[in-house]
């Protein structure tokens, strides 16, 4: 699982999230169900992670 700063695809699913466009592939979509997208600051750095409750991540 990987995430890009690109414009929608033909085929992706386009939502807005907490008013931001998300553009998901179809072919991972049934796969995000559970994910949650945070920002966390720690001692090693800062960045985006991907967190879930499957074993998907």
């Amino acid at each position: 699982m990987g995430l890009a700063l690109d414009e929608p695809k033909e085929n992706d699913a386009v939502e807005i999230i907490n008013r931001i466009q998300v553009a998901i592939e179809q072919t991972v979509l049934p796969h995000t169900e559970s994910m949650t997208l945070d920002y966390q600051e720690t001692p090693q750095g800062s960045g985006i992670v991907i967190t879930s409750d499957s074993n998907c991540c």
